[in-house]
């Protein structure tokens, strides 16, 4: 009998093992936050070259052509079989229709696809095409001349205003082509990007004459500043805010002598994150271009003329007057050009443009309460013939955590 009582009392310790096990399961219980995210910030530079100087003659711009080719943007459509993505690259019309006479030197017919497709010869589609220009400069006394051509009639809007339009079929043949000048266009040009956008409609013709419907565009605006013969204005670039390409040149000088001087406003713009900003003079060149009598003393190879180019850098708190004006703040000089990474940095906040001064000169810069100056006296015959080629890189980095930010110890890959 005791025998039988040790296994029942075994039984039951296994059984309450199992029920406490039991009762521990239904005590656990999970919460999870999902999609936790860390996402890189970004720091965008764009700058502008708004004004510039050269012996105290303004930079503008003189002459802007653009015309109907492959560098318009398709936009939108209305009726259209086009499914974008918009915006996307016009098609140059390589099947000319003998009915278009039209004739614009230098402009290309086109339209949004080459050929027009069979399945909108029968029907009325209205097709956007844009095109965006630089102008920087007065506009008063200019001459503009938008001459079009169009099958068949069109509306044209000059960043964003109506300028013009032909509601008629014929527009492009030599008879329908148009042409407007003067205060139509120029009432509505703006310094800096201006966009040209034409919306063109092509009409529907009857069902048995669907084979031959193509529609197309074919225009060309030339804007003429009447700069004369100032070899410094018609060589000179000015440009809105954008991001710097080839071609953007701050200084384009191929004849500069002792005392020559100028000054460049440029403005810097970053977004989503305060930033330091510097100006660098990077890949510097100086090329002897070959030795002369008056060179006296000079060995060749590298040339010198670097030696001799200074410059002032401020914070330009008037931009209206491309001048620094005593009280504003200099962040370099008067120094060597070619140095200037070692100016104090700027500090630039995320979508407020700061203005930066920049006032070079051959010879020697002094600054005082009228301004600044720069005098050609002394000896720089040792750098006739001579040139220097530089980039100038604009130069930002984040301000957060960065307290110890210096323009002197940037290193650029």
């Amino acid at each position: 009998m005791n025998k039988k009582l040790i296994i029942s009392l075994s039984i039951i310790g296994l059984v309450a093992v199992v029920a406490i096990g039991a009762t521990i399961a239904y005590y656990n219980d999970t919460e999870t936050s999902t999609g936790n995210i860390f996402t890189a910030g970004t720091l965008d530079l764009k700058v502008d070259h708004v004004k510039e100087t050269y012996n105290d003659a303004d930079c503008k711009t003189c002459s802007v052509a653009i015309q109907s080719d492959a560098s318009n943007q398709v936009t939108g459509t209305i009726g259209g079989t086009d499914l974008g993505p918009f915006p996307h690259s016009a098609a140059l019309v390589t099947n000319i229709n003998p009915a278009w006479t039209a004739n614009i030197p230098g402009a290309s017919w086109i339209w949004w696809t080459d050929p027009t497709p069979e399945a909108e010869k029968g029907i009325d589609t209205i097709y956007t095409f844009e095109k965006t220009f630089n102008w920087m400069g007065p506009i008063t006394g200019a001459t503009l001349v938008l001459s079009i051509g169009a099958d068949n009639s069109y509306e044209i809007y000059l960043n964003g205003h109506h300028v013009a339009g032909d509601n008629t079929e014929q527009n492009y043949n030599a008879a329908g082509q148009d042409t407007y000048t003067g205060v139509v266009i120029s009432n509505w040009i703006v310094q800096g990007v201006n966009t040209l956008q034409f919306k063109v409609k092509n009409w529907a013709r009857p069902q048995d004459q669907t084979w031959d419907n193509p529609g197309g565009l074919l225009y060309k605006l030339e804007i003429n500043g009447n700069c004369g013969d100032n070899y410094f204005k018609t060589h000179c670039t000015l440009w809105g805010e954008k991001d710097l390409a080839p071609g953007d040149y701050f200084w384009q000088f191929t004849d500069v002598k002792p005392g020559d001087r100028g000054t460049n406003i440029i403005s810097m713009h970053v977004f989503s994150n305060d930033a330091f900003g510097c100006l660098l003079v990077t890949n510097p060149v100086d090329n002897e271009n070959g030795v002369v009598d008056s060179e006296v003393g000079d060995t060749g190879e590298p040339g010198e003329l670097s030696q001799f180019l200074s410059a002032v850098i401020w914070v330009d708190n008037n931009p209206q007057d491309n001048a620094y004006n005593p009280g504003e703040t200099i962040l370099y000089g008067p120094a060597a050009l070619k140095d200037i990474k070692t100016m104090t940095r700027l500090s630039l906040t995320s979508t407020t443009t700061a203005y930066v001064g920049l006032a070079w000169c051959l010879g020697t810069q002094t600054v005082d309460g009228t301004g600044i100056h720069c005098s050609g006296i002394g000896n720089q015959n040792i750098a006739q013939t001579d040139s220097f080629l530089a980039s100038l890189t604009a130069y930002t980095e984040q301000q957060r955590n960065n307290p110890n930010f210096n323009c002197a110890n940037v290193v650029l890959p």
